[in-house]
């Protein structure tokens, strides 16, 4: 078969280790265990090259292992339907060249990775925080407000003011108390606020606040 999948925490214990044929393995794993991971994997003396799949993790986590590299695609899974080709894909160390190339094969990609440093991908994927991560969790919040007020009818200007955003200035785009210094505008919004809401506003009313005042 082409691909086989194991478990993480018996193959690190020496057990159901893949087949003897494997060419490559690529560990689809928490960034905090890969590097208990490579060590214990070193101590089994694997004969084949290993992958993490991390965005944040540089390859020295995977150091205790002969042959290691980084396959790190820039898209979160959110389902078993992956839009492979539509997103960027990084690798790293080119000695598994044609390691890689063969697994982009295998997934029916036409189209090799972006070679990056460690350093480089960790930059990508701190964007990617920035651009995925946390717009979603203000969207989760938005809307749990408006469950928990009643309030309704404001996705269009959500919408609005996202596309207006990444199409423009957005700094010079800002408006609203934090920017104009309306402090009792300020403080009567954190009075009415759920309790739970209150200190992510003032957060983000006082970053308004200090983005505006600097020269950048």
């Amino acid at each position: 078969e082409a691909f086989q999948q194991v478990s993480a925490r018996r193959w690190a214990a020496g057990e159901d280790l893949p087949y003897a044929g494997c060419r490559a393995v690529f560990l689809a794993l928490p960034d905090d265990y890969l590097g208990e991971v490579a060590r214990a994997l070193a101590i089994h003396e694997v004969a084949y090259p290993v992958f993490h799949c991390s965005g944040a993790t540089p390859l020295s986590a995977l150091a205790p292992l002969p042959e290691c590299g980084v396959w790190y695609p820039m898209q979160s899974f959110r389902t078993s339907e992956v839009p492979w080709g539509d997103f960027r894909i990084f690798w790293e160390n080119e000695s598994l060249t044609q390691t890689l190339e063969d697994w982009h094969k295998a997934l029916g990609l036409t189209s090799p990775g972006e070679w990056a440093s460690s350093s480089q991908r960790g930059a990508y994927h701190l964007g990617a925080v920035w651009a995925n991560n946390f717009p979603n969790h203000l969207v989760a919040l938005f809307q749990a407000y408006q469950t928990r007020t009643g309030v309704k009818g404001l996705e269009s200007i959500f919408e609005e003011t996202v596309v207006a955003a990444l199409r423009g200035d957005a700094k010079a785009l800002q408006t609203g108390p934090a920017l104009r210094g309306d402090q009792v505008t300020l403080d009567r919004h954190v009075q009415e606020l759920p309790e739970e809401f209150r200190d992510l506003y003032l957060a983000l009313s006082e970053s308004i606040q200090r983005f505006h005042a600097s020269k950048s």
